[in-house]
C-alpha cells in the first residue's frame, strides 16, 4: 500500500517545491513548526499496563482488563512458524505505531512540518452549520496515515520479537483519493454502507456510546465509534459538537478505512502472528492528541469529549495530529532448534 502512494506524494512535493503562493492569497500554514519528535510529543505512559506471564505493571481501566484477561490466564505460549518453533510468555502491551494527521489545510503534512500543497480550493476543510433544526454543524478536513513505529525509530526494546521495525512511511493522503472527498462514491467501493445507514444500526451506536463512556469498546459494533459517530460513510464528512472529537472521529474513520484497504493487521491472541484486520478490531486501538495541544493521556474509541477534550483546541490551530497505540500481544521466548 506504501509503495502506491509514494508517487504520488513525491508528484506533490515537486508541485510544491515550484508553487509560489500569491500575497494574501491564503493564511498563514500551520504546518511549519517541525518534524515530528517522538520524544516530547508521545504521552509514554500510554504503553501502560504491560503484562509479562500474567504480571500486570502499570496502571490499566475496564479495557485493559479486558484485553489482558487471555494473556493472565494462560502466561506461557508456544508457537511454530514455517521450520521455526519457540516456547515463550506471553507479553502485551500498548505500541505507538501510527500516526494520524487531521487537516483542513490540504498537503499539510504535520509529521513532516511541510506544506505540500496550496491552501484554498475544492480540497481545503471547512465547517457549515446543518440547516435541519438539530443545531449541528458538519466538519470536512483531510486525512494522513503514516507508518511510525516509535520504538523501532529510538533504537530502543530491539531484542523484544514483535517489535515492528519498518521504518517512518506515509501509507496514505487522503487528497488523492476521490472516494474521501464524496461520501456517494464512497459508497460505491463500499456498498456495505448501504446497510447501516438505517434507524436500527444508529440505536445500536447508542449502547456503543453509552459503554465508551465506561471506558469500554463494543467491537461486534464495527460501524459506530461511540460518541464520535459513525464509521460509515467513509468521507472526510463528519458531523459534529466538539472540534477536538471530530478530529478524533476522522483520525478513527481513517484508521477503519486502512483496514477496508486490507492494510490494517492485529496481533493474534496467542502472540505468534499479525493477522490482516479487513475489520477493525476497535479494543485493540486508542488514541492520544499531540497537537495543537498534547493530551494528558490515550482514549478508547468513542469516548466523550466532555471527559478529555477541554482546552485541547487552541485559538486559530485547526489541524490536529494524533499517535495511535495498539495492543500488542506476543509470544516472547528461546527458539527451539
Amino acid at each position: 500500500m506504501t509503495s502506491l502512494f509514494k508517487p504520488i506524494l513525491l508528484a506533490l512535493v515537486l508541485l510544491a517545491s515550484g508553487a509560489c503562493v500569491a500575497p494574501g492569497t491564503a493564511r498563514a500554514s500551520e504546518c511549519k513548526s517541525g518534524v515530528f519528535n517522538p520524544i516530547t510529543k508521545v504521552r509514554w505512559t500510554c504503553i501502560f499496563p504491560i503484562t509479562i506471564g500474567g504480571v500486570r505493571i502499570g496502571s490499566y481501566d475496564k479495557l485493559d482488563k479486558a484485553l489482558d484477561a487471555q494473556s493472565s490466564s494462560k502466561p506461557l505460549c508456544a508457537c511454530r512458524k514455517g521450520a521455526s518453533f519457540w516456547f515463550g510468555v506471553k507479553v502485551s502491551y500498548w505500541s505507538p505505531n501510527r500516526m494520524v494527521d487531521v487537516v483542513t489545510e490540504p498537503g499539510c503534512m504535520m509529521a513532516l512540518g511541510a506544506d505540500l500543497m496550496r491552501t484554498g480550493g475544492r480540497l481545503q476543510g471547512s465547517q457549515s452549520s446543518i440547516a435541519d433544526g438539530t443545531n449541528t454543524t458538519k466538519m470536512f478536513a483531510q486525512m494522513h496515515y503514516y507508518i511510525s513505529p516509535v520504538w523501532a525509530m529510538l533504537d530502543l526494546f530491539t531484542d523484544l520479537p514483535c517489535l515492528e521495525d519498518d521504518g517512518f512511511d506515509v501509507a496514505l493522503i487522503t487528497e488523492v483519493l476521490p472516494t474521501w472527498q464524496s461520501a456517494t462514491l464512497g459508497a460505491i467501493i463500499q456498498p456495505e454502507a448501504i446497510l447501516f445507514g438505517n434507524p436500527a444500526a444508529g440505536l445500536a451506536c447508542m449502547s456503543d456510546s453509552a459503554a465508551a463512556a465506561a471506558g469500554k469498546v463494543i467491537d461486534p459494533l464495527f460501524w459506530c465509534m461511540g460518541s464520535w459517530g459513525a464509521t460509515y460513510p467513509v468521507a472526510g464528512d463528519i458531523h459534529f459538537g466538539d472540534s477536538v472529537e471530530a478530529w478524533a472521529g476522522l483520525a478513527a474513520r481513517g484508521t477503519f478505512m486502512m483496514g477496508r484497504l486490507g492494510a490494517l493487521t492485529i496481533s493474534s491472541r496467542d502472540g505468534c502472528a499479525l493477522q490482516p484486520s479487513p475489520i477493525w478490531t476497535k479494543s485493540r486501538y486508542k488514541l492520544q492528541l499531540m497537537e495543537p495541544v498534547k493530551g494528558g493521556s490515550c482514549v478508547n474509541i468513542g469516548r466523550p469529549g466532555s471527559l478529555w477534550t477541554s482546552a485541547k483546541h487552541a485559538p486559530g490551530k485547526d489541524n490536529a495530529q494524533f499517535m495511535l497505540f495498539e495492543k500488542m500481544i506476543c509470544c516472547a521466548g528461546i527458539a527451539v532448534p
